[in-house]
């Protein structure tokens, strides 16, 4: 725990520990998610969900005892130096975790993905062989797809290939070890785990970051066997009361009209509308004053809010939605 938790600290940036903690466990508010995002650690929301913030308390205070970290008298910390050598490969792990976006079904699309391919590989060859998966919430989507797909075993087999032909070959390996077919009995990744990231938490980290860049891929190709079939799991990642807050934005409602039309606060409004930006690049940001984007100042996340009012008279939602748009390079 000691190395992730340096892993999660940088030389130049100052984090706050109580808000990394809420991060990692997946306190769903937009300032925590927000957070995420301007310090580059959203892809790792709901990565450790049952890690014991007495724990992550202890284990901060004896890195800064130690010296491998250090606090400032706000209270925020770094790390005492650069990266070491042996932490940069741990690093770039978590730079890659995309848990905002697959964090709920990473491991159930994968045991779904598991059968489907297990399946296609027995076509033509016998019914008769023991599924990875027998529960409906898997063999129910699979027997779908196997039903509108005639040639499923050649198709599927093509998209795999071209899929982890994307991939580091390292992790194409990994993720391909784990399947079955007649003449291959897939492997368990805690088989399949390097050696640097037997530990805990890097063997959850390391197989979910696989799994996550894989779903990224087919999710480009939304006309694929691949992610049609995944689509079930997909669709169950993202807030689906933010997306009905979504489609009533997307048909002309103003916040106003939908917090009266749904009877919910502002805030949690506020809240949905921020999280869909945090998702989609196309968020439509024309909706809003595009002046206040204009007048922010660089690296705006790094001003308290209400200098940043004070200077802008603009609301919080605004502000919020822009400087998002800031810190990911779109232009407004």
């Amino acid at each position: 725990m000691d190395v992730f938790i340096l892993a999660l600290f940088a030389h130049t940036d100052k984090l706050r520990p109580s808000t990394l903690y809420q991060l990692l466990i997946g306190k769903r508010t937009s300032s925590v998610l927000s957070y995420g995002c301007f310090y580059d650690r959203l892809g790792l929301f709901q990565a450790l969900p049952d890690l014991a913030e007495e724990e992550f308390k202890q284990r901060i205070d004896t890195l800064l005892q130690k010296g491998d970290l250090l606090a400032d008298q706000a209270g925020l910390i770094h790390t005492a130096a650069p990266t070491a050598d042996n932490l940069s490969h741990y690093k770039r792990l978590i730079e890659k975790a995309s848990f905002y976006r697959y964090g709920r079904t990473w491991q159930d699309s994968w045991r779904a993905l598991r059968l489907l391919t297990q399946a296609a590989s027995y076509q033509g060859v016998t019914n008769h062989y023991v599924p990875v998966e027998n529960t409906p919430m898997y063999t129910e989507p699979v027997r779908a797809v196997l039903r509108q797909v005639p040639n499923l075993k050649d198709d599927l087999f093509q998209e795999l290939w071209h899929t982890f032909e994307q991939m580091p070959a390292e992790t194409a390996d990994f993720l391909a070890g784990t399947l079955t077919g007649p003449q291959t009995l897939g492997k368990t990744f805690f088989q399949l785990v390097p050696d640097e990231y037997q530990q805990k938490p890097w063997v959850q980290l390391y197989t979910a970051v696989a799994i996550q860049q894989f779903l990224a891929l087919i999710e480009e190709k939304q006309t694929s066997i691949l992610y049609q079939s995944m689509l079930p799991f997909l669709q169950r990642n993202a807030n689906q009361s933010m997306l009905e807050t979504k489609r009533l934005f997307q048909m002309g409602l103003s916040v106003k009209d939908i917090m009266a039309q749904r009877h919910l606060k502002e805030g949690t409004v506020n809240d949905h509308l921020i999280e869909w930006a945090l998702l989609d690049k196309d968020f439509p940001y024309a909706r809003f004053d595009r002046q206040i984007y204009q007048l922010l100042p660089a690296a705006s996340w790094h001003y308290r809010y209400q200098v940043l009012q004070q200077q802008l008279a603009a609301d919080f939602l605004p502000i919020r939605l822009f400087q998002i748009a800031q810190k990911r390079g779109i232009l407004c």
